[in-house]
Protein backbone atom coordinates (compact mmCIF):
# COMPACT_ATOMS: atom_id res chain seq x y z
CA UNK A 1 0.00 0.00 0.00
CA UNK A 2 1.68 3.53 -1.30
CA UNK A 3 0.86 5.56 1.95
CA UNK A 4 2.11 8.84 -0.07
CA UNK A 5 -0.73 8.51 -2.49
CA UNK A 6 -3.79 9.16 -0.94
CA UNK A 7 -6.21 7.54 -4.05
CA UNK A 8 -3.94 4.67 -3.92
CA UNK A 9 -4.24 4.18 -0.38
CA UNK A 10 -8.25 4.18 -0.22
CA UNK A 11 -7.94 2.48 -3.78
CA UNK A 12 -9.99 5.43 -5.48
CA UNK A 13 -9.69 6.84 -8.78
CA UNK A 14 -9.11 10.01 -8.90
CA UNK A 15 -12.34 11.74 -10.19
CA UNK A 16 -14.35 10.23 -7.49
CA UNK A 17 -16.87 12.13 -5.93
CA UNK A 18 -17.08 13.13 -1.97
CA UNK A 19 -19.50 9.94 -1.41
CA UNK A 20 -17.34 7.31 -3.16
CA UNK A 21 -14.39 8.47 -1.10
CA UNK A 22 -16.07 8.94 2.17
CA UNK A 23 -17.47 4.49 1.54
CA UNK A 24 -14.13 3.67 0.74
CA UNK A 25 -12.69 5.26 4.10
CA UNK A 26 -15.35 3.14 5.89
CA UNK A 27 -14.81 -0.20 3.50
CA UNK A 28 -10.70 0.79 4.31
CA UNK A 29 -11.35 1.30 8.17
CA UNK A 30 -13.40 -1.86 8.36
CA UNK A 31 -10.90 -3.91 6.52
CA UNK A 32 -7.77 -2.90 8.82
CA UNK A 33 -9.76 -2.06 12.14
CA UNK A 34 -8.20 -4.26 15.06
CA UNK A 35 -11.84 -4.59 16.19
CA UNK A 36 -13.49 -6.24 13.17
CA UNK A 37 -10.08 -8.80 13.13
CA UNK A 38 -10.83 -12.18 14.95
CA UNK A 39 -8.13 -12.91 17.43
CA UNK A 40 -4.22 -11.12 17.37
CA UNK A 41 -1.51 -12.44 14.32
CA UNK A 42 1.03 -11.05 17.31
CA UNK A 43 2.75 -7.73 17.87
CA UNK A 44 4.22 -7.74 14.39
CA UNK A 45 1.07 -8.40 12.74
CA UNK A 46 -0.63 -5.55 14.94
CA UNK A 47 2.22 -2.95 14.39
CA UNK A 48 1.24 -3.36 10.03
CA UNK A 49 -2.15 -3.29 10.81
CA UNK A 50 -1.57 -0.12 12.77
CA UNK A 51 0.16 1.52 10.16
CA UNK A 52 -1.96 0.88 7.39
CA UNK A 53 -5.09 2.31 9.82
CA UNK A 54 -2.85 5.56 9.76
CA UNK A 55 -2.41 5.49 6.47
CA UNK A 56 -5.90 5.13 5.86
CA UNK A 57 -7.10 7.96 8.34
CA UNK A 58 -4.17 10.10 6.75
CA UNK A 59 -5.30 9.61 3.21
CA UNK A 60 -8.71 10.40 4.17
CA UNK A 61 -7.73 13.70 6.09
CA UNK A 62 -6.23 14.77 2.65
CA UNK A 63 -8.96 13.14 0.48
CA UNK A 64 -12.35 13.91 2.83
CA UNK A 65 -11.15 17.69 3.06
CA UNK A 66 -12.24 19.47 -0.37
CA UNK A 67 -9.81 22.33 0.08
CA UNK A 68 -6.81 20.42 1.06
CA UNK A 69 -8.01 17.17 -1.73
CA UNK A 70 -7.65 20.69 -4.41
CA UNK A 71 -4.38 21.65 -3.03
CA UNK A 72 -2.53 17.91 -2.82
CA UNK A 73 -3.53 17.61 -6.83
CA UNK A 74 -2.66 21.15 -7.42
CA UNK A 75 0.61 20.08 -5.55
CA UNK A 76 1.11 16.38 -6.55
CA UNK A 77 0.00 16.52 -10.14
CA UNK A 78 1.51 12.99 -11.42
CA UNK A 79 -0.32 11.17 -8.01
CA UNK A 80 -3.36 11.44 -9.79
CA UNK A 81 -2.57 9.31 -13.14
CA UNK A 82 -0.49 7.28 -10.43
CA UNK A 83 -3.73 5.65 -8.89
CA UNK A 84 -4.51 4.04 -11.70
CA UNK A 85 -0.77 2.08 -11.93
CA UNK A 86 -1.20 0.83 -8.29
CA UNK A 87 -4.46 -1.01 -8.54
CA UNK A 88 -6.91 1.75 -8.12
CA UNK A 89 -10.77 0.71 -9.68
CA UNK A 90 -13.42 3.24 -10.46
CA UNK A 91 -16.20 2.99 -7.34
CA UNK A 92 -19.39 2.27 -9.98
CA UNK A 93 -22.15 4.88 -8.99
CA UNK A 94 -25.25 3.89 -7.98
CA UNK A 95 -28.72 5.27 -9.60
CA UNK A 96 -29.58 4.95 -5.88
CA UNK A 97 -30.09 8.73 -4.01
CA UNK A 98 -28.02 8.92 -1.16
CA UNK A 99 -31.12 11.05 0.56
CA UNK A 100 -34.71 9.75 -0.02
CA UNK A 101 -36.84 12.08 -0.92
CA UNK A 102 -39.49 12.30 2.03
CA UNK A 103 -40.84 9.96 4.59
CA UNK A 104 -41.33 6.20 4.30
CA UNK A 105 -44.47 5.16 5.13
CA UNK A 106 -46.09 1.95 5.06
CA UNK A 107 -49.33 1.08 3.65
CA UNK A 108 -50.88 -2.21 4.25
CA UNK A 109 -51.75 -4.55 1.36
CA UNK A 110 -55.08 -4.27 -0.45
CA UNK A 111 -57.14 -6.97 1.29
CA UNK A 112 -58.31 -9.63 -0.91
CA UNK A 113 -61.69 -11.12 -0.86
CA UNK A 114 -62.01 -14.79 -0.05
CA UNK A 115 -63.65 -17.12 -2.95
Amino acid sequence: MDSRNPYAVLRLDPQASAAEISRAYRAQMRLHHPDTRPGTDGPGQDALERSRLQSVMDAYAVLGNAAARSAYDREHPSARGASRAAGARRVSRTTRPDVLAGPLVWTPPPERSLP
